[in-house]
């Protein structure tokens, strides 16, 4: 019994520092922080031109001033809604309900 204690012990100290040994990085190879400082390069953009800008800005205006002309002249050209008193599909319902009250009496 003591030798098969004293081979399981034998066996488990040369497979622990065996696979210590595999899980350490191989020479050459990066680290994880070198990986994340590899990829997190910064992009810088050229800055836009103050005329080009002022330019986008005043296309920009044009297009909202031009938009809000359509909307009030889509406002200003809709039919003007009528009532809904004077709706015959109401009226005949509001009759019919009249009715239907006056012979459940």
């Amino acid at each position: 019994m003591r030798a098969e204690v004293t081979a399981v012990l034998v066996l488990i100290g040369t497979l622990v520092p065996a696979s210590v040994l595999a899980q350490t990085a191989a020479p050459g190879a990066e680290t994880q922080l070198q990986q994340e400082m590899r990829h997190r390069r910064v992009i810088v953009r050229p800055l836009t031109p103050s005329d080009q800008v002022e330019r986008d800005v005043d296309r920009a205006r044009t297009e909202i001033r031009q938009q809000e002309r359509d909307a009030a002249v889509r406002e200003l050209s809709r039919p003007a809604q009528r009532a809904p008193q004077a709706d015959q599909d109401l009226k005949g319902g509001i009759q019919t309900r009249s009715l239907n009250n006056a012979l459940r009496r």
